[in-house]
């Protein structure tokens, strides 16, 4: 079963949460063969983290070298956790994000969904709602969207899924 990662976690998101602490640069996403190169409309750069929780929920540490592979239908990245990854802000509709992270110990699964960035919403009309319905096609592909707006946090779990104690 696939996880829905929460982009932050506010009780620890003041643990580095503007990347300070990482010294490389920013990861950058490779588009795949046949994506246009106008795809992505600029990148905005989060720190991107991975930790070990109790059994219970709770933070217990931010585990650190976990490899993790971030893919959609039109991107694909590769990083070791701690990073600064320059999230895509796409031109229309992108698909989500498919992440995969392990190491030794630890492993997770999981999807990040893209969200509008920037949207712009007006009250409905009947003449509003009869245009965005036919024009929504053309809005989708106009709109920007984006994958993180903060610190994103990935929480592990032990292979054979037990939570530490």
């Amino acid at each position: 079963m696939k996880r829905h990662f929460l982009a932050s976690l506010p009780f620890i998101a003041a643990l580095s949460a503007c990347g300070a602490d990482i010294a490389s640069e920013p990861v950058q996403f490779a588009l795949k063969p046949g994506t246009d190169p106008g795809f992505i409309a600029t990148t905005t750069t989060f720190p991107f983290r991975t930790h070990v929780t109790d059994a219970e929920g709770s933070f217990v540490r931010q585990e650190k070298g976990v490899t993790c592979v971030l893919e959609t239908k039109e991107l694909k990245a590769t990083l070791v956790t701690p990073a600064k990854v320059a999230f895509p802000i796409t031109r229309g509709r992108a698909s989500p994000m498919v992440v995969r992270c392990a190491n030794e110990d630890y492993v997770a699964e999981g999807v990040i969904q893209p969200g509008l960035s920037g949207t712009i919403v007006m009250g409905p009309s009947l003449a509003g709602v009869a245009a965005a319905v036919i024009s929504a096609g053309v809005a989708n592909a106009r709109d920007r969207w984006a994958y993180a707006n903060e610190t994103v946090w990935i929480t592990l779990e032990e292979r054979g899924g037990q939570p530490e104690s």
